[in-house]
């Protein structure tokens, strides 16, 4: 199934109360309805509702979901129509900042994808350190880890992750593996000097003070090494996406909740080319949802 077309019949069913109300809506039936909510369900692994001859109550879980989709929709709907409107008049150069350590490979490849369906535009990709580097320049779009306040910048927040505790299968069988969170500090922890964090991991709610022989200020550099077995990252799941298919790296603790990270979007008001802008970001927007990127608690 489509996950995107079972999250969008999702939100009106919430808001229609019943599997019928939103079928007649969406010009359905309930039971196909009924069959993309039970797929959602599992494939987030959520309870979105509890079902009774009489009623359908959202859960709590249902209602984080439906506040994460339901503006991210009727913003991709407004964007939709512009792009409908303007989509073979976008060309130009469109200058872009990725102050994201992990998500450059993420959003490198978005942006490719993103060049294929509008050959006009022209990107010019700078990757920086921080906020401050990058106002240095003049970008058009700058997708960063922090927010930003200025009165002549706005500060999107584009979506929110998890970090996850991640390995190689031979570290693994070198080492062993881990039970609780307080194991970590028995094993190789590989830190990440670029955020203020450095060696305190938090999972559940609880800090843990890791060390390890081998630092780095870039994402790159440490997933390489955990790769090649040398210890354990904490990072964002997305950025491990393609090796946890492959196999390199395996998931450790997959129970323990990190700390959500926000992903903002800065840019300038009323700039010429804040079209092209809308239309990129309506394409990440979309690509996170397809790639179930978006973090649900």
């Amino acid at each position: 199934m489509n996950i995107l077309q079972c999250l969008e019949n999702f939100t009106v069913v919430v808001e229609y109360k019943s599997f019928s109300a939103a079928a007649q809506v969406l010009n359905s039936s309930p039971s196909k309805i009924s069959k993309q909510i039970t797929y959602l369900e599992e494939e987030l692994k959520l309870k979105l509702f509890i079902r009774s001859t009489k009623k359908l109550l959202l859960t709590d879980q249902g209602q984080i979901l439906y506040e994460k989709v339901g503006n991210l929709f009727n913003e991709l709907k407004e964007i939709k129509s512009i792009a409908y409107q303007e989509q073979y008049l976008l060309q130009g150069l469109l200058k872009i900042c990725l102050i994201v350590g992990p998500a450059v490979i993420y959003f490198t490849s978005a942006i490719a994808q993103f060049m294929k369906k509008h050959p006009k535009i022209i990107i010019d990709l700078r990757v920086g350190a921080d906020i401050i580097d990058a106002n240095q320049y003049t970008y058009d779009l700058i997708i960063s880890f922090d927010s930003f306040t200025h009165p002549q910048i706005i500060c999107k927040k584009i979506f929110s992750i998890q970090r996850g505790v991640y390995a190689s299968p031979n570290y693994l069988k070198c080492y062993g593996n881990l039970r609780k969170d307080e194991d970590l500090i028995n094993h190789n922890c590989l830190i990440n000097t670029l955020y203020g964090l450095q060696n305190k991991w938090i999972l559940n709610n609880k800090v843990i003070h890791v060390a390890g022989n081998f630092t780095s200020n870039n994402a790159d550099v440490l997933k390489q090494a955990a790769i090649d077995g040398l210890g354990l990252i904490w990072v964002p799941s997305f950025s491990v996406r393609e090796e946890i298919k492959s196999g390199k790296l395996l998931q450790i603790l997959p129970s323990s909740l990190s700390p959500e990270i926000m992903l903002y979007a800065l840019f300038k008001k009323h700039k010429k080319n804040n079209l092209m802008i809308d239309l990129f970001l309506g394409y990440i927007c979309e690509k996170i949802v397809i790639d179930d990127i978006i973090s649900i608690d």
